[in-house]
């Protein structure tokens, strides 16, 4: 589990709205997948859009809220499979994914990393999120060419590193 916090320590009130939109355990889990309708860009040009993975649905939805709020669109994923059925409906090229480190059936936020780029034919900007601070973590990262922020997150340097992988920047 992964908790946010704001600049001053203190947990993030957007996050209260969290929960299964999908239907309870083993319902299908609607909530699991966030799409938004709109001009997602051409197959060559990178969007707005950012992939979510993480196995916590609570995180999905709370980072699906914040990364709306400043202006993404958000595709989810709970799990590399799940990952695997939806990336084929993206709405345009993700311009950055956000993954957990650890996933379902001993599954990796770089092997999600690794699948949208191979969908994509592309480099796309990454974040892993992990509360694993052995140092292999972030050899892994780097080794990819990703970012890491470790767990418990807080929002302000999030969105710093989602603003600066979003742009070109990172």
């Amino acid at each position: 589990m992964v908790s946010f916090t704001n600049d001053h320590a203190r947990p993030a009130s957007i996050l209260a709205m969290t929960g299964d939109a999908g239907g309870g355990p083993g319902g299908g889990g609607g909530g699991a997948f966030r799409r938004e309708d709109g001009d997602g860009g051409t197959p060559d040009e990178a969007s707005r859009l950012v992939i979510v993975v993480d196995d916590d649905r609570s995180i999905v939805e709370g980072l699906a809220l914040l990364l709306e709020a400043w202006g993404y669109d958000v595709m989810t994923a709970l799990s590399l499979t799940e990952l695997a059925q939806r990336l084929p409906q993206a709405p345009g090229r993700p311009g950055l994914v956000l993954a957990d480190h650890f996933l379902p059936a001993g599954g990796t936020g770089a092997q999600a990393v690794e699948m949208v780029r191979a969908h994509v034919g592309a480099a796309v900007p990454a974040l892993i999120l992990t509360g694993d601070t052995m140092p292999e973590r972030q050899v892994e990262a780097a080794a990819l060419g990703c970012r890491l922020l470790h767990k418990p997150v807080q929002i302000g340097p999030l969105k710093d590193m989602v603003d600066t992988l979003m742009n070109g920047a990172g």
